[in-house]
């Protein structure tokens, strides 16, 4: 059976949508649903909040006062945490269960935090229901009775809408409507009838017909795997005029992870990045800069599937890289001097105990400006006392604190930044047109895309927006248009693109 997901941020949609689904005689399956159930009195996970919580988050019935705990958890990142860590797991469980039980051609699980959670690999296709953030404040306020802080405070506890854009299959624009809106979902249905089991091809709604079988305006990637590893040739280097073309000032490049996993790993790599610059600064205005960034790296590593996914990536590289080992356009030496910083890299990853960043927890400091950063504005010597004793030391002193915070970091550091220069050194370049600013790559049958640049030149009055999946990615070029959406250019587009696929 094919299993199509359905995510999108608060007030978009997402309820509607799995509705007109129902309404076809698709089977649903709600995480939100799910999680009711899961917190029923006599349920376990329902002991459990409520012995973490306390009995303030139930309401005179015994049930528990859900608008409460969200208040709660969406003013408190750690409690946010706790509670997924004990809600999660049994959610996913039911999840898999009622997919098994499910009968149909295929089925819709809807998982408003499908991305954030990391369950993407419950579905093999992914809809994003997408509409402005404006939209959804207006929408949110009217459906739940809320302040537009209380919205925009769980806006920004979810991903964007370019993360969710850039792994989705399928996207709704949900801005029209409700006649809109269902001959969208009607559409998408239809053609989940007629592929049935079949893996579907990755176009978003808002640009192709699925069921068209004449689209032509994509174009086949044609890039063979051997090429791609030039970076092992005897001359040791990646595609020299792509190098060079990415390395002249009077570009921009535009890069673009092509799945959740490399997206995280090029957002740890920026901020390990941004905390090393900050750290050269000899203010109390450059430390608390440091700290701020210090904080956000710590709540990525909330995530404990960082170092299980990286990893496997590094497997699969691995893997990868042993095919090529009999190839005579290959730099056996360098290649086996990789190889073996791979796997020394995954045993010392194997062998790091626990949570990366777990001992951090018992950090006082640490903990007290995290809890109060949670709070826009809030993580500041006037709320925490010992930040301000700890800010009025010598700069040396608090400097080589952070350094000593951050060596707990340094093997996943350097394992991200060898598979990301493993990736980018598979690069191949191409100049492209986008017919009427919409271009669309489709991907030859075992090509894996990682990351993809687009260049153009710094003068060129638009930008990019990628989206797409497994088998296929579209661009689109924009213009900026100030404080108002950007809107698509009607006029050919002349770029470069660089494809990363290793």
């Amino acid at each position: 059976m094919l299993k199509v997901g359905l995510t999108g941020g608060i007030g978009s949609g997402k309820t509607a949508v799995a509705n007109m689904f129902a309404e076809f005689g698709v089977p649903v399956i709600d995480a939100d649903v799910i999680a009711r159930e899961v917190v029923e009195p006599g349920q376990p996970a329902y002991q459990a909040v409520v012995d973490y919580f306390g009995e303030k988050i139930l309401k005179p019935d015994n049930t528990l006062d859900r608008a409460r705990l969200r208040e709660i958890i969406f003013s408190d990142s750690r409690q946010r945490i706790k509670l997924e860590s004990i809600l999660h797991p049994e959610i996913r469980a039911r999840i898999k269960q009622k997919i098994e039980e499910a009968k149909g051609p295929y089925c819709v699980i809807v998982i408003p935090l499908m991305i954030e959670t990391g369950q993407t690999d419950l579905v093999d296709r992914l809809v994003v229901v997408d509409v402005p953030v404006e939209q959804q404040v207006a929408r949110t306020c009217k459906r739940d009775g809320v302040s537009p802080e209380q919205v925009e405070s769980i806006i920004r506890s979810q991903v964007d809408s370019t993360t969710r854009r850039s792994v989705a299959d399928f996207i709704i624009e949900n801005t029209g409507s409700l006649e809109d809106l269902r001959s969208k979902v009607r559409q998408l249905h239809e053609y989940f009838l007629q592929i049935e089991n079949t893996l579907v091809e990755n176009m978003p709604l808002e640009h192709n017909n699925p069921g068209s079988k004449n689209n032509k305006s994509h174009k086949k990637l044609k890039t063979q795997v051997i090429p791609q590893m030039s970076m092992f040739n005897t001359a040791q280097c990646i595609d020299e005029e792509a190098s060079s073309f990415l390395a002249n000032n009077e570009n921009i490049v535009y890069e673009f992870p092509c799945n959740e996993k490399i997206r995280t790993y090029i957002r740890l790599e920026s901020m390990f990045d941004e905390i090393e610059f900050k750290l050269q600064g000899t203010t109390v205005r450059d430390t608390r800069s440091t700290i701020s960034s210090f904080v956000a790296l710590l709540n990525v590593f909330s995530r404990p599937e960082i170092k299980t996914d990286l990893m496997k990536e590094m497997d699969r590289i691995n893997t990868v890289l042993s095919k090529y080992s009999s190839s005579d356009a290959v730099n056996t030496d360098r290649l086996n001097d990789v190889q073996k910083e791979l796997c020394q890299t995954v045993k010392l990853l194997k062998a790091f105990e626990g949570q990366i960043g777990q001992s951090l927890k018992l950090n006082e400091l640490v903990n007290s400006i995290r809890q109060r950063d949670s709070i826009p504005g809030g993580a500041l010597e006037i709320d925490i006392p010992n930040y301000a004793f700890w800010l009025a030391q010598d700069i040396d002193m608090r400097n080589a604190d952070i350094r000593a915070w951050m060596k707990e970091f340094d093997l996943i550091k350097n394992a991200i930044k060898l598979v990301l220069q493993l990736i980018r050194s598979s690069a191949v370049s191409e100049d492209v047109v986008a017919k009427k600013g919409f271009y669309q790559h489709v991907l030859e049958p075992g090509i894996v895309m990682q990351i993809v640049r687009v260049v153009l030149p710094k003068d060129s009055p638009c930008f990019p927006e990628v989206s797409g999946g497994r088998h296929r990615f579209s661009i689109r070029f924009l213009k900026h248009l100030g404080a108002s959406r950007p809107v698509q250019v009607d006029n050919d587009i002349s770029f470069r693109i660089v494809s990363c696929a290793l």
